[in-house]
């Protein structure tokens, strides 16, 4: 700042600033009118040597002082206070799914210092590149992964039921994540171990998440759930994964809006593109099963004396009307269809949606944050 004996305008200024004062406070330390503070740091008056004294003994004072919290690190620190509060040592569970907000919400808390299980519930229906990204990348930045399955798995399930989950019956989310989920959750719980479940949802994503709270108790865990980042923008999840150098799951870079079931029964017709272009054994894959439990329904309807008048499949009719009650018709689309229909032109404003996504999505995955659904009220990109 230059020699003792000597303030300029900018120092002095700079100096009061150091201590956040006003003019006026300075000036009643020194012993001077705030106008007087003010002709200095004008540089319409300089001060005098006994001013330049009590300026200099400020300085030295101010050199002393410990540096100033940073803002950020003391909200942290009051954040985490709260939150080791409202924990009360209880075991943080958090849910896994290989999605950027359940990644970004292990990476927060890591930044917090606060101890938490990971748990990936696995349907045996992920994309492949998922399953790589859970073992390899995520791990070495999360920490080990727990996998936690169903006794029967996405198609030995659907093989044993003879039918596929639907909007009205979706007892994949159920049977495949609620239920290992709780199984999980009760086995520590039996122990004698006192858990909350962490779940990386946000309200930003869709209306039905907006009206979620913070902390919830939830019957089918015996506990706590916990939304960490259900206040967090895209721009915070997006960030904290630049801020611990972790690439995003490898789907969202192919275009993938969302991280799960591959492809999940509410898939927006941009991803059914996205599966038929990428990955086309998925395909055939869904065609030999839905020929499969053809058969079975097929068989049923004859045991019944009935005529099997709709042949289930793994999607329903993305662009059926509805009925006078607002349910839709059930009627079923093969996968050859849908594929052929995903790769059409938006026809209108109706058609410029995601005609998958409808409002049973307010439970399922999305209430109890075990994958990672996307943004439900966003336009595809068709």
């Amino acid at each position: 700042m230059g020699r003792t004996d000597s303030f300029d305008a900018a120092e002095i200024r700079r100096l009061r600033t150091e201590l956040s004062w006003t003019q006026a406070r300075l000036g009643l330390v020194i012993r001077v009118h705030r106008s007087t503070v003010s002709r200095w740091e004008c540089a319409r008056q300089i001060p005098s040597a006994k001013h330049r004294s009590s300026l200099a003994s400020l300085r030295a004072a101010v050199k002393s002082l410990p540096p100033k919290p940073d803002k950020m690190v003391s909200a942290r620190v009051q954040e985490r206070t709260e939150i080791l509060a409202r924990l009360n040592g209880r075991r943080v569970v958090a849910s896994v799914s290989g999605g950027k907000d359940s990644a970004a919400m292990s990476l927060y808390l890591q930044e917090l210092g606060i101890e938490h299980d990971r748990v990936f519930l696995d349907t045996g229906w992920e994309h492949p590149d998922t399953y790589e990204y859970l073992r390899g990348e995520l791990a070495a930045k999360l920490g080990p992964i727990t996998w936690v399955r169903a006794e029967r798995q996405m198609e030995e399930l659907i093989r044993h039921k003879g039918m596929f989950p639907s909007r009205v019956i979706r007892f994949c989310t159920q049977m495949l994540k609620v239920q290992p989920m709780a199984k999980h959750l009760g086995a520590l719980i039996d122990s004698g171990v006192d858990c909350v479940n962490a779940v990386g949802v946000r309200a930003a994503e869709s209306a039905a998440r907006a009206k979620l709270a913070p902390w919830e108790w939830q019957e089918a865990f015996d506990c706590e759930v916990w939304r960490p980042l259900l206040r967090w923008s895209e721009e915070e999840v997006i960030a904290i994964h630049r801020r611990h150098d972790l690439r995003p799951n490898p789907l969202y870079l192919a275009g993938a809006l969302r991280v799960g079931c591959w492809p999940c029964i509410f898939a927006r017709k941009s991803e059914i593109r996205l599966v038929a272009e990428t990955d086309p054994r998925r395909i055939v894959q869904l065609k030999v099963l839905e020929n499969e439990v053809a058969m079975a329904a097929q068989q049923r309807a004859d045991r019944a004396g009935r005529e099997l008048k709709n042949e289930p499949t793994w999607f329903q009719n993305p662009t059926s009307s509805r009925t006078p009650d607002g349910r839709h018709d059930g009627s079923c689309w093969p996968i050859e269809r849908v594929v052929e229909w995903s790769r059409s032109a938006p026809r209108g404003p109706l058609r410029s949606k995601d005609e998958f996504l409808f409002a049973a999505q307010l439970d399922g995955c999305m209430r109890w944050g075990l994958c990672d659904t996307g943004a439900q009220d966003q336009e595809a990109s068709a």
